[in-house]
């Protein structure tokens, strides 16, 4: 039976082509969607989850997915700082991080801006590859309307990540702009930070004309000692002596999660509107195949094939066009990938093998489910009605 399914299908070529191609376009953009979603999701989350400090915090507008909102008080330090956990200092260090945004390897980049400092908190066993980490000055300055024409030593200095640098092609002593001031690449390190750019903290408030010590982020490494119980517990303290929102770096990708939770949803609702589109079609081809196949139908069934033969050979059917068309997916979801990937170098495009199984089982369920109604026509098939007709 399986080689009558195979010969069926070979015998209208151009259909059954379209239908493992309608497959394999719903298998494809099922994958790249989640996996595009998911890695973009995953891979923001782990850069920032590689910061050696247990507690982001932030003002209640600040949204850590676009990384935009209110600013926070650098005098607040002191007082979070002060908090005890069972009559014990509680924070070892608050590290304060200033965000600015600019153009590099033609998308918008967040730049963090950091005291040089605090940077091996963010870069941990990270090392850097070229050049040098920026120095900063000692507060931020007042620039003057022409400040920057009269004095032409006065620049942004950058450090980036290597897969920024390898992405735009930059390299150290490279030199762009921020808004009306130059920005000069110093260093280029190890991919994984924090941030794709950092910048000197005060400098960078200079050249955003913030004259005053504020932040949009504060991070909060906690005392070793401190148990996970603990650490919530001065989330908690820090929101209530502050009146701000602190949460768990740990947690940071569930935080992005409920941040995209409605992305998730549109997401998820396009592939399933896609497999259903595409298994309706797989319904018609199979229905259309039942209906013009009457005649050989009812010659099986006159040679002795019974019903559950018949039922078979349908779904047998179904499942060719289905696992192709699913394989077909798998392989043209990884050349989509390449092919993003290729193009915009800084995109993430994640395929767990968890994604991958449940292609696979969309795929040969979605195969069964659409032969069945077709098969079912087939068993009503009165060989001696159809062949006296014929």
């Amino acid at each position: 039976m399986l080689l009558l399914a195979i010969a069926n299908l070979t015998h209208r070529k151009v259909r059954s082509a379209l239908s493992i191609l309608a497959v394999a376009i719903a298998i494809t953009l099922l994958l790249v969607l989640v996996g595009l979603s998911n890695g973009t999701l995953n891979e923001v989350s782990g850069r920032m989850q590689s910061v050696e400090a247990e507690i982001v915090v932030r003002d209640k507008h600040f949204d850590l997915g676009s990384m935009s909102g209110g600013k926070l008080w650098e005098k607040e330090i002191g007082r979070i700082e002060a908090i005890e956990i069972g009559s014990q200092p509680a924070v070892q260090k608050v590290i304060p991080v200033f965000l600015g945004r600019m153009k590099l390897a033609g998308l918008s980049q967040n730049v963090f801006g950091i005291s040089p400092q605090d940077f091996p908190v963010f870069a941990g066993q990270r090392k850097i590859l070229s050049g040098q980490l920026f120095e900063d000055d000692e507060k931020p300055l007042s620039l003057g309307a022409n400040q920057t024409e009269e004095s032409p030593s006065f620049y942004l200095p950058l450090l980036i990540d290597q897969r920024l640098s390898r992405a735009g092609n930059i390299e150290v002593g490279d030199t762009f702009s921020y808004g009306d001031v130059p920005a000069r690449v110093t260093g280029v390190v190890e991919t994984g930070v924090a941030g794709r750019v950092f910048a000197p903290i005060n400098r960078l408030r200079t050249v955003n004309g913030v004259a005053v010590p504020t932040s949009h982020m504060f991070f909060v490494k906690a005392r070793s000692s401190l148990n996970t119980e603990q650490l919530q517990g001065l989330c908690e303290e820090i929101e209530q002596t502050t009146k701000r929102s602190a949460s768990l770096v740990a947690n940071y990708a569930q935080v992005l999660a409920d941040n995209y939770r409605n992305l998730t949803i549109f997401i998820s609702l396009v592939s399933v509107i896609a497999l259903v589109i595409c298994f309706l079609f797989i319904f018609v081809t199979m229905y259309t195949i039942v209906l013009e196949r009457g005649r050989e139908i009812a010659i099986l069934q006159s040679l002795g094939a019974n019903r559950s033969a018949i039922l078979r050979q349908t779904i047998q059917e179904s499942l060719l066009i289905c696992s192709l068309g699913t394989a077909a997916g798998i392989l043209l979801a990884l050349g989509v990938r390449w092919l993003i990937q290729t193009v915009s170098p800084l995109m993430t495009i994640e395929f767990k093998l968890e994604w991958l199984m449940i292609a696979v089982g969309v795929g040969i369920g979605g195969g069964v489910i659409s032969a069945l109604y077709p098969g079912y026509l087939a068993l009503r098939h009165d060989p001696v009605e159809v062949l006296s007709f014929e």
